[in-house]
């Protein structure tokens, strides 16, 4: 899937289903990461870290343009801009992530 699929994608994707599209993606990075450290040349695997990560950036940056910053990279650098996660429900409360 090419970039401008997968913003379409993520558009069309409500605020659950793109916490766990993130959620997946974040575990695939992490999964394959770990394979790396012990198979560190391996040009498929290698592949597949960059194409995760490309899908976990783009959904961290929808997910921030339509409800806010999950992560401190996606957070505007500005003092204008409010942080609205303190406002949010705790995961472990009712409507949490």
């Amino acid at each position: 899937m090419n970039n401008q699929m997968n913003s379409q994608l993520n558009r069309q994707m409500n605020r659950r289903q793109l916490l766990n599209h993130i959620n997946q993606v974040s575990f695939a990075v992490n999964d394959v990461t770990l394979y790396l450290d012990t198979h560190p040349c391996d040009p498929e695997a290698l592949e597949y870290l960059r194409k995760m990560s490309r899908q976990r950036n783009e959904a961290l940056k929808e997910y921030a343009a339509a409800y806010g910053p999950l992560t401190i990279d996606t957070a505007e650098d500005s003092c204008t801009e409010r942080w609205n996660w303190i406002n949010e429900p705790w995961p472990w409360q009712e409507g949490g992530c």
